[in-house]
């Protein structure tokens, strides 16, 4: 199922060098004053969000079953995939963009004994389907626009559902988990929106 991906990959080494901050990623979400400091980024490149996470991946192997995830719906007759579709194209999104561990904490918790990429697509396509339309939104959202300094926000996803931003820079899904930002992957600015990086799947249920 991947092979979809790799294939849209020849972009991969202009993507490292035009995101420098992918090779320097670290398990902690910014603080406060990280956040309030950072600055928005300029114009964005030339790659659209399913390049860099493809490129991303490459490089530091963080998303081989989030693009697992999305292999899941990709139909077999007619190559095409909804997600891939809608993340390469014009129209402007944000994505939080769950790592590998989020995937596989995940798995273990559903009683995967031996997580992998594949597995997610188990829980069947329409709610594979739920589930990464609950981690985009529409709109180029940078980090000073998805987290209010004082107040929590709430943010509507593609799916119809909701998540909390805290003043903490941490979101809230429907299920109560506490999601962290991964410092310092967070406005990654792609030419069709906004990548953040995040330490846990995003629950709608």
């Amino acid at each position: 199922m991947k092979k979809v991906f790799i294939a849209m990959s020849v972009f991969a080494v202009v993507a490292l060098a035009a995101t420098p901050a992918l090779a320097q990623g670290a398990n902690r979400k910014p603080t406060q004053a990280e956040n309030a400091k950072s600055p928005v980024p300029g114009k964005p490149g030339n790659l659209n969000i399913v390049e860099i996470a493809v490129a991303t991946n490459q490089a530091l192997g963080e998303f081989d079953y989030l693009l697992g995830a999305i292999g899941c719906l990709t139909d077999e007759a007619t190559g095409s995939n909804p997600v891939v579709e809608l993340l390469s194209g014009s129209d402007m999104y944000t994505v939080f963009a769950p790592i590998d561990d989020a995937f596989i904490a995940l798995q273990q918790a559903l009683g995967i004994t031996t997580p992998s990429p594949e597995a997610t697509c188990a829980l069947g396509d329409e709610t594979v389907f739920n589930v990464l339309a609950y981690h985009v939104t529409a709109g180029r959202r940078f980090s000073n626009s998805v987290f209010n300094a004082q107040n929590p926000k709430m943010i509507e996803m593609l799916n119809g559902g909701y998540v909390t931003a805290n003043p903490d820079v941490t979101l809230t899904d429907f299920a109560g988990q506490s999601v962290g930002i991964v410092a310092p992957l967070f406005d990654i600015n792609a030419k069709n929106g906004v990548i953040h990086v995040i330490n846990t799947v995003l629950l709608p249920f």
